[in-house]
């Protein structure tokens, strides 16, 4: 079974500088540690961090979404990563170049380079191929050595690459964070890329779980939320592991519930423990909401304000945490980035 999973950031993000996911892995935990793998399966997440020992940045900034890779040797990584997202050229192209050296040392495979685009291997007898690629803002370089915002041309080129495949996904960072629907250009797209020949859609950037529909009998999991994140809001904290057999004549496409739990490491949970406002039941009916742009980004702004206080109350709760020179550089930082 091939099993896919959210956003994964190993470091410490911006408000845990010193405390965070990063800081427990230096200890010696593993953040996979309460996921049980099977040999047999394949797992495929988005590898959200930087893993190096070099940075372009300065003060506190060297120490946010990176890791030395010395500190990671006691994990057992997932088999697949994405890097095509909005956090890998964090530290810059050599920092870059060193995640990709990083994971190809650990005997797992990445795609969503540009000179790694798409990807296929054989898994139950079936040939699967993915594309991958981001469309969110690029912020820290203007040369990203990921696929970026790629053209339709090139999609259907890239795809073309992939389409002798049995099974052929597109792993895309898309989308607005924290709300827990899609805007209306993103269903559209996602029809297209149905309707190009892709057998399923899986969503990335949101950081919270949004619904899933089925178009022309393809599935379209428009973002799966967070697997190894420390986030504040509730709605980060639930997400899911999506699981494809390919081993019948017709793919199986289930899914189980995730909470990210007091330690920030990820666990499969029964449904009945997730709320209902974080479960598929509820989630699907959001897709067919009015769509205007000027009421979604209503919305937008309010799910913005709701991570903002809850970032500002969890700043403030944890100022004793901080090395006393981080403690002004996270508050001036907080106070610029008005998260």
């Amino acid at each position: 079974m091939i099993r896919i999973v959210g956003d994964v950031n190993f470091t410490d993000g911006f408000f845990d500088t010193g405390f965070g996911i990063g800081s427990e892995i230096e200890k010696g935990q593993d953040p996979f540690k309460h996921i049980d793998r099977r040999a047999e399966d394949v797992w495929f997440g988005n590898f959200e961090c930087v893993i190096s020992r070099v940075s372009n940045k300065d003060g506190i900034y060297n120490k946010q979404f990176i890791l030395s890779p010395d500190k990671m040797s006691h994990i057992k990584h997932l088999d697949y990563y994405n890097v095509a997202n909005n956090h890998v050229m964090q530290h810059g192209k050599e920092a870059f170049e060193k995640t990709l050296q990083y994971i190809e040392s650990t005997n797992s495979e990445y795609v969503g380079s540009k000179d790694s685009k798409s990807i296929v291997f054989t898994h139950q007898r079936k040939k699967v191929g993915i594309v991958s690629f981001s469309q969110r803002e690029e912020k820290y370089t203007t040369d990203p050595m990921y696929w970026y915002d790629p053209e339709y041309s090139d999609i259907k080129s890239e795809y073309n690459r992939i389409s002798s495949s049995d099974f052929k996904i597109v792993y895309i960072h898309w989308g607005i964070e924290y709300i827990n629907r899609p805007y209306v250009d993103q269903k559209k797209f996602a029809h297209w890329l149905i309707d190009l020949g892709f057998d399923l859609i899986v969503g990335l950037h949101p950081h919270v779980l949004q619904g899933y529909e089925v178009y022309k009998g393809k599935y379209i999991f428009y973002s799966m939320g967070n697997f190894v994140f420390n986030m504040p809001l509730e709605s980060t904290r639930y997400s899911i592991v999506l699981n494809l057999n390919l081993d019948s004549e017709v793919a199986e496409i289930t899914y189980d519930y995730v909470n990210i739990g007091k330690d920030n490491f990820p666990q499969i949970v029964d449904a009945s423990i997730v709320p209902d406002k974080f479960k598929f039941e509820y989630l699907n009916t959001r897709l067919n909401l009015e769509q205007e742009n000027e009421l979604y980004f209503k919305e937008v702004f309010n799910h913005i304000k709701k991570n903002r206080k809850a970032n500002h109350l969890t700043l403030l709760k944890s100022l004793h945490k901080f090395k006393m020179g981080d403690v002004m550089s996270v508050f001036f930082d907080f106070i610029k980035r008005r998260l």
